[in-house]
């Protein structure tokens, strides 16, 4: 079996040539496709998830007419991704009810309405966490509340295998503190069922998190006195990872504002299913520069004065997630901040803005370091949900942001604005974002009325305009009947430009076609009148080589879901690591759990190595394996191809 050639031949999107995946007796692929222009499309209308993303009801008043909490789950069990999104909190208090649109996939990157079907549609909560908690095989739900709420509480969602959900009575989730902001399931304690992390608080109040141990049936008792020193603050977001390489699942918790324990961000170390908060010892909760857009922290470069670990000024913390970005073997973190340049206050001098931070490994203790500006993050002050993600099958994690746009019109600069950021990782390890030009964003977009000032409808004279909000636009009742493709209906029954991709909630990765790229939905978050969600469908990563595996456990050595299961692929040149996660980030992100490798040029002699939760292991070949397919990897050696 021949090596590929290292060298990259740079083709434009749509023009591909052919090519040759790595089996044996192949040559290897020599030409890595890179994405130049509009690599994504914009299937959001076509594919079906738009239907009750928002009320177009003029009279309607909702403070956020939108469904932009959202996350990606296999709920029917058929092997494809579907969709699930959440309106959010102030709904409830205005007597607007929580609710939940629930999109089963097609297969083909179709999607059908399910919400009511599946029992979810009206369940009153914020979010919903996914996992097999009785271990049957089928996606079950923590339905978590993140306020005080009538009588409503926390709630574990049984699956009956078929995408249909009913209440586990007595789950003993449900006495709860209403201020659950997201969750994480994984098998902490090393007894095959499913535990549960909740990260409390959010952006909203200071409160203790919550550690859960499953029972196995679906029930969970409370087990927070494990985690030492608990403290009351407020968490935004959590991801796990065993950062440590121990063989333990460690938890990550982003923690939200300055004001509360300085920001400080949260990691419990396992030790045994007990918890150690090691934060500050690696580095994790606060870093000792300040804003990077200010001239008085020597623009990120000085260290704040007086101070020490752990009394350095932390983060307005959101997104979090965990991979290995630099492919050395050790898990890094991603984490997405709003953090504001204001010299005149000392603590937005020197909160910390967004930071990928890289794991230093064994010979350093696995601590972490602040390589953001070595890697060319770009700052912005409205960065919300973060996640990491080889988008193109390169071989190279990325990484894509989130963004608010409430602080844009501060800056000039285009890496300021509220467009959707997608940082491709570059062969040197920076990064470049190519989110303007990557068609997720469409930054020229421009609404077809002439906008003229007006009083009534007799001052519009273009045809078929009248007057709304003291300008001509185009009436509408659907967003069929307006003219611009960037156009959709706004709920004052005017067209308007919705400015794809600002603005935009929680995003999520899947391959939802099965063609071996991330494809990404994004949550449209409204700022008046209605916004829906957006999907675009990944249009470069499916020609480089790749491949996907489906992880399954036993249910009795390991989890069904087998979160933290470890696959690690190696050879000469090449290693990459992948982890199996249940969900990242602030309320509950969830991208595919499928582990897919891109693969792009590196050589094709290679190994896959299988690390189980319970230290079991398997080694694969790659003559074992043909490239561009999916496999079922079940517990703890069986290997099958699926598609």
């Amino acid at each position: 079996m021949q090596e590929c050639m290292i060298a990259r031949f740079i083709f434009i999107v749509g023009v591909f040539g052919g090519l040759i995946s790595c089996k044996s007796g192949l040559e290897c692929q020599e030409t890595l496709f890179v994405p130049s222009t509009s690599f994504f499309s914009d299937i959001s209308a076509q594919s079906g998830i738009r239907q009750d993303n928002y009320v177009l009801a003029p009279a309607a008043s909702i403070p956020i007419n939108d469904h932009s909490r959202l996350a990606f789950a296999d709920m029917n069990g058929d092997g494809f991704d579907d969709i699930v999104m959440h309106s959010l909190f102030p709904n409830p208090q205005a007597g607007i009810p929580f609710e939940h649109l629930v999109f089963v996939n097609d297969g083909a990157g179709g999607f059908s309405d399910f919400s009511d079907a599946s029992g979810l549609r009206d369940v009153q909560s914020g979010f919903f966490a996914f996992g097999d908690v009785d271990n049957d095989g089928d996606q079950d739900i923590f339905s978590g509340l993140d306020i005080s709420y009538g009588t409503h509480t926390h709630q574990i969602l049984l699956n009956d295998g078929q995408g249909h959900f009913s209440v586990r009575a007595n789950s003993g989730v449900e006495t709860l503190t209403r201020a659950a902001a997201n969750a994480v399931f994984a098998d902490f304690d090393g007894d095959a069922h499913l535990d549960l992390y909740v990260g409390m608080g959010g952006t909203t109040m200071a409160v203790p998190d919550v550690l859960l141990l499953g029972v196995g049936d679906g029930s969970f008792t409370n087990a927070s006195n494990q985690l030492a020193g608990n403290a009351a603050q407020p968490s935004n977001g959590t991801t796990t990872c065993d950062y440590d390489n121990d063989g333990d699942l460690d938890i990550f918790v982003s923690t939200y504002g300055v004001s509360i324990n300085s920001g400080l961000n949260i990691l419990w170390e396992n030790n045994a299913g007990s918890f150690v908060n090691t934060a500050v010892d690696k580095n994790f909760a606060s870093q000792a520069t300040g804003n990077t857009y200010l001239e008085a922290t020597g623009y990120g470069t000085t260290i704040e004065p007086d101070k020490a670990p752990g009394t350095f000024m932390g983060s307005n913390g959101f997104g979090i997630d965990c991979d290995d970005f630099n492919n050395d073997g050790n898990m890094d973190i991603f984490l997405s901040t709003i953090s504001h340049p204001v010299a005149s206050d000392y603590k937005r001098t020197w909160s910390d803005p967004t930071q990928l931070l890289l794991n230093l490994g064994p010979s350093q203790n696995y601590t972490f370091a602040n390589v953001s500006q070595l890697r060319h993050i770009p700052f912005n002050e409205g960065d919300v949900d973060g996640a990491m993600i080889d988008f193109d099958n390169d071989g190279l994690i990325d990484l894509s942001l989130s963004r608010d746009k409430k602080y844009e019109k501060n800056y000039e600069d285009i890496e300021q604005k509220a467009w959707f950021a997608l940082l491709h990782q570059q062969s040197d390890g920076t990064f470049q974002n190519l989110g303007p030009s990557s068609g997720i964003n469409a930054l020229d977009a421009e609404v077809s009325a002439s906008l003229s000032v007006c009083a009534s409808d007799a001052d519009c004279s273009e045809s078929q305009e009248q007057c709304f909000k003291e300008k001509c636009r185009h009436p509408c009742t659907t967003s069929a009947d307006c003219g611009a493709p960037e156009e959709l209906c706004h709920s004052g029954g005017f067209c308007k430009i919705f400015a794809r991709m600002k603005n935009a909630q929680n995003h999520a990765w899947s391959d939802i076609d099965q063609d071996g790229d991330v494809d990404l939905l994004v949550g449209g978050r409204d700022t008046g009148g209605g916004r829906p969600n957006f999907l675009f469908r990944n249009e470069i990563g499916s020609q480089n080589r790749w491949l996907a595996f489906v992880i399954e456990g036993d249910g009795e050595h390991v989890s069904r879901d087998a979160f933290g299961t470890r696959l690690s692929l190696k050879g000469t040149d090449i290693s990459l690591l992948r982890e199996k996660k249940s969900s990242r980030g602030m309320y509950n992100s969830e991208d595919t759990r499928v582990l897919h490798f891109g693969l792009g040029v590196l050589p094709c002699a290679y190994e896959i190595e299988v690390r189980w939760p319970d230290g079991a292991q398997a080694t694969f070949q790659a003559s074992d394996l043909s490239e561009q397919k999916y496999y079922r990897l079940s517990y703890p050696d069986q290997l099958q191809e699926i598609k």
